[in-house]
């Protein structure tokens, strides 16, 4: 005998699907990565701006896209109805897993205390812009990459450790490096002073050195000691860069920075030195570095 009061109760619990509900697919015409605005087609009908389930599809999809649809749509209704897009529809074997996403703005943020931890998207320019945090409250910024031209990479106290010369489009900004200079042959040791000196009327090659350039200017600091007359000069491989007198500091353009000279090239620095009042001429090089434009 038929168990009526049971099968009333399934009947209840499981009631038949309705006509209307439908999975279906189509191919997007257009996609607004933006705005998420779309056009679909949908049985040779167009279908626009069609809702989707939230997630990175919404990131990833493109005109062209295949594209599986739940929707409610009765039987001979031409679209009319509500269609939901679920994602995009692919065969194995097909590069699912190279994605390309379009991104808008994209923050990632800690769990328990909703710290910023990444940022990708744009400034208030429109120039693309990530950003990655140390996760504390104060949002510290550790890596930033901005205006399609700088790297900066900053201490927990905010403080620029390593950046890119944007100015210059070559090299570095931070950290300033250090360019050794050291006595030639051609310096003397006048009196009890262990300073290079000279006593020569003609230019003569106080100090030299041969480093691996990664700035666009040097900064120097040049201290003179002497009786006479003084005369020096900074050279580049043979080209004057800078003339002096007494002691000065300053910063020097390096000629040709990031296309004659490039970011690692070897270069020769030399600091020439001359005495023209019959005395003498002590040079101390305190500071000969790279430095940002």
């Amino acid at each position: 005998m038929t168990d009526r009061m049971n099968n009333d109760l399934a009947a209840l619990l499981t009631p038949p699907p309705s006509k209307g509900v439908q999975f279906s697919q189509g191919v997007i015409l257009t996609w607004d990565h933006i705005f998420l605005r779309n056009t679909i087609e949908w049985r040779g009908i167009t279908l626009t701006d069609i809702p989707m389930v939230e997630g990175v599809n919404a990131l990833a999809l493109k005109a062209g896209d295949v594209v599986g649809m739940l929707g409610w749509a009765p039987e001979n209704s031409k679209g009319v109805g509500t269609w939901w897009i679920l994602g995009k529809l692919s065969n194995p074997g097909e590069f699912i897993s190279d994605l390309t996403f379009y991104l808008g703005q994209i923050r990632f943020l800690t769990r328990d205390n909703a710290y910023d931890q990444a940022y990708f998207g744009q400034d208030t320019d429109g120039e693309p812009l990530t950003i990655l945090y140390y996760g504390d409250e104060g949002s510290t910024r550790a890596l930033q990459i901005a205006d399609t031209n700088l790297i900066r990479i900053n201490d927990s106290a905010g403080n620029n450790i390593f950046s890119n010369d944007t100015a210059s489009g070559a090299g570095l900004a931070r950290p300033y490096l250090y360019y050794h200079m050291a006595p030639t042959t051609n310096a003397e040791i006048v009196g009890t002073v262990m300073v290079p000196s000279t006593t020569s009327a003609s230019y003569v090659a106080i100090y030299e050195g041969s480093p691996h350039v990664w700035h666009p200017r040097v900064s120097y600091n040049i201290g003179v000691s002497a009786t006479g007359v003084t005369d020096w000069r900074l050279l580049m491989d043979g080209t004057v860069l800078f003339t002096g007198s007494g002691s000065a500091s300053g910063d020097i353009d390096i000629p040709g920075w990031g296309s004659a000279v490039i970011p690692g090239q070897v270069v020769t620095f030399t600091l020439e030195g001359r005495n023209t009042g019959a005395g003498f001429s002590r040079f101390m090089v305190r500071r000969f570095e790279g430095r940002q434009s």
